[in-house]
């Protein structure tokens, strides 16, 4: 068995034993009763002799075995059975615990952003199911392997050379493992398609593309695609269940032609008086039994191969968190306070998986106790400075400091509990609403007051009050007793939730009040600009993101991005002096409202 294997394995069982150790102790009752067959066989032998010849001593013997081997069956079906049943529900949920936890705490994004990341990901929801069943599959090829050995000795016991049977049930070993490989290869391929048609079956429950998908008549383009995306990631599935049913097919007919001759030799015996009768009756039901005891651990270990697959992709996954997690680990506490503020120091940036650059060589200083507005056209490169100012991506080139210490050397978690931030594409938690704004800041999840005052600052107090039960009202339409909100109400909620936080020392507003028009917007911004000045004494900096330039006029710093550079900065009095972009798109702008 390759290593990675007896890795995949031991993990799957130290998870059992750590989830339950007393079930995980029962579970190995089962393989016991994997020894009634040719047990059985052996005893119901032994009984037939007793009869004919008179032998009660030989017959009680018998009768005995048979009942001590049915019980043994029992007790394996029904109480150790129901113990592994338990168990593998409990084993499941951890698993799949962990897999949530996995994906959720990697500390950036980027893992969003990688093909091969998405197709193992695949792969592992896929397959999630199957490693519920971890704990199944292993008692099986135990209890598998087991039978496969008691069902040996039975043979060996009646005459060694009825062992030779087994040489035409062992293709099954050789024949399994190609299949695996064949449907570890089929998985792989089915793995980009099987995604897109995930995708597409949840544009068909989206409430946000529900809308446009009946505008514009997309029901059945996207059900159509839906079929041929399905069709596709199943192609090479059944190709390899095609394959491995002619292999199986080849393989029973070898074991057929070895059973006939495996009975035959031992009826041969009966005739030369070489052989009893109920070594007859005991060579009948083993010998049947064979195809079975040595199919059935090729069939659990093929069974296992698939868990295995499986665990080995969540390894793979904690491997790549435990990487992803050192690699941008830093041991230095987040700042209590800012004094200098924070620098860019030759910084470039592009997404993985792509060629180019969303930043190019961004030099810029931003002071302690700022408000730093960042505009430009849509895709300019400005929510790409705020990724990487909160530690969502690191800069590919160059640096950021943070008072002089590079942002990598800070501890990621310690510098995100002293951000805060909003964005234009806002999370709309359905929770009770006092707490959708609550959870800005956890340890004051249900502090009303605090919830209060956060709506306050957003100039949002007007949402909880419109509510049927006010902050204790459930959000979202498909809860029992829930009540939907306006994209504006969401909005505000998210804002206030961006200001659930006392002492911040970065605060984001990346658009998002791109839906309101630019009056409201300038308004908001004003507000949000004059709380932060009011907050200079922890050196706060407060990064105003839009498009709309004249919404910023009044921050301290603006930054002007275009194409991934910095092309312009400084006061808006002093921009327009310069007459250079920022006052060219400033007065396109301003003449586009008139």
């Amino acid at each position: 068995m390759p290593r990675r294997w007896w890795r995949e394995l031991t993990f799957l069982v130290r998870t059992a034993i750590r989830v339950d150790p007393w079930r995980s102790l029962g579970t190995v009752l089962e393989p016991l009763g994997a020894l009634m067959y040719p047990l059985f066989g052996w005893f119901l032998g032994v009984v037939a002799n007793g009869v004919l010849e008179g032998d009660t001593t030989r017959l009680v013997a018998g009768g005995l075995g048979l009942l001590v081997t049915v019980a043994l069956h029992y007790v394996s079906s029904f109480v150790a059975t129901g113990i592994r049943v338990r168990l593998a529900e409990q084993v499941g949920f951890a698993l799949d615990r962990e897999i949530a936890e996995l994906t959720a705490t990697l500390p950036g994004l980027e893992h969003h952003e990688r093909a091969d990341y998405q197709e193992r990901l695949e792969l592992l929801r896929q397959h999630q199911g199957i490693l519920g069943q971890a704990l199944n599959s292993i008692v099986s090829a135990s209890t598998a392997l087991v039978g496969a050995l008691g069902t040996g000795v039975v043979l060996a016991l009646l005459h060694p050379f009825v062992l030779l049977l087994v040489l035409f049930a062992l293709p099954a070993f050789p024949i399994a493992s190609i299949q695996q490989r064949w449907q570890a290869a089929a998985e792989a391929e089915s793995a980009a398609p099987a995604r897109l048609a995930r995708h597409l079956r949840h544009l068909t429950t989206d409430r946000e593309a529900a809308m446009e998908m009946r505008v514009f008549g997309l029901q059945r383009e996207i059900l159509s695609r839906l079929d041929a995306a399905w069709a596709t990631a199943r192609r090479p599935l059944h190709r390899a269940t095609a394959k491995e049913t002619l292999t199986g097919t080849l393989r029973s007919l070898s074991f057929a032609i070895g059973f006939a001759l495996a009975v035959g030799f031992v009826l041969w015996q009966a005739t030369r008086g070489a052989a009893s009768a109920g070594e007859v009756i005991t060579a009948v039901i083993v010998c049947q039994r064979v195809q079975n005891q040595v199919l059935g651990p090729a069939y659990s270990i093929a069974g296992l191969g698939r868990v295995l697959r499986a665990a080995g992709r969540l390894l793979w996954l904690k491997d790549y968190a435990r990487e992803v997690t050192a690699r941008r680990r830093g041991d230095q506490p987040a700042p209590e306070r800012l004094s200098d503020g924070i620098r860019f120091e030759g910084v470039s940036f592009r997404y993985p998986g792509t060629g180019s650059w969303a930043l190019r060589d961004v030099t810029l200083h931003i002071p302690a106790g700022s408000v730093v507005a960042l505009v430009g056209e849509n895709g300019a490169g400005k929510t790409t400075l705020v990724k990487l100012l909160s530690r969502m991506y690191e800069p590919t080139e160059g640096r950021i400091l943070v008072d002089g210490v590079d942002l990598r050397d800070i501890d990621p978690l310690a510098w995100r509990a002293r951000l805060s931030a909003a964005f234009q594409d806002f999370t709309r938690f359905e929770f009770l609403a006092r707490q959708t704004v609550g959870v800005g800041d956890l340890p004051r999840l249900d502090d009303v007051s605090a919830v209060e005052a956060a709506l306050e600052r957003a100039g949002a107090t007007d949402v909880l009050p419109a509510l049927p039960t006010g902050g204790d009202t459930q959000l979202g339409a498909s809860w029992p007793d829930g009540v939907d909100l306006s994209t504006g109400q969401w909005q505000k909620l998210a804002l206030g939730r961006a200001l659930m936080r006392d002492r911040p020392l970065v605060v984001f507003f990346d658009e998002p009040t791109a839906s309101l028009d630019a009056p409201t917007e300038h308004a908001l911004f004003e507000r949000y600009a004059e709380a932060s000045r009011s907050g200079t004494e922890d050196g706060r900096i407060t990064v105003l993101v839009s498009h709309r330039f004249s919404t910023v006029r009044s921050a301290d710093l603006i930054v002007v991005v275009d194409d991934g550079r910095v092309r312009e900065w400084g006061r808006h009095d002093e921009l327009m002096a310069r007459s250079g972009l920022y006052a060219e798109l400033y007065s396109l702008q301003a003449n586009s409202y008139r």
